[in-house]
């Protein structure tokens, strides 16, 4: 089972635009890796940071309960740093995809609910893959660079 979640990157519309009129398939092509490569490192830096979200909503911290179990270090959602380390980007044709491919990580990011199977599973959400205005603004001064390096 595969869960897809697809986001528009409307705040990089101006970079997209910029690499597809390069006009060729190769520059877009390293230039949607750049960008994969920035996003993944962004989300992972979320997860060890423990948030905030990329709205800048903080995220919910652990029940006592929860809290009782954990170990010093460990951060909301890293104990060993598998799931964090689970994320990367893909690029298949023009599609860049960047996510995890372990079950848990739809309800880490968007939270969960008392009724689901197998339940209960009231997690709150803690949502860690998306784009702040930082990473947006990230990401245009690092491909502007870029492009202006393919066009110097």
């Amino acid at each position: 089972m595969a869960v897809h979640v697809t986001t528009e990157l409307d705040g990089l519309q101006p970079i997209l635009a910029m690499l597809n009129g390069l006009g060729q398939p190769r520059r877009l092509a390293q230039g949607l890796a750049n960008i994969g490569g920035l996003i993944e490192n962004q989300t992972k830096d979320r997860i060890t940071e423990g948030g905030p979200s990329p709205d800048g909503e903080a995220w919910a911290p652990w029940s006592e309960s929860y809290a009782a179990t954990r170990k010093k270090g460990q951060t909301l959602l890293v104990a060993t740093g598998a799931y964090r380390d689970s994320y990367a980007w893909d690029l298949t044709g023009d599609a860049l995809r960047v996510g995890s491919n372990m079950v848990q990580a739809a309800i880490l990011n968007f939270g969960g609910t008392d009724n689901m199977a197998p339940g209960p599973a009231a997690i709150p959400a803690r949502q860690h893959l998306g784009l702040s205005d930082a990473n947006v603004v990230e990401i245009e001064d690092a491909m502007g660079d870029w492009i202006e390096g393919l066009t110097a």
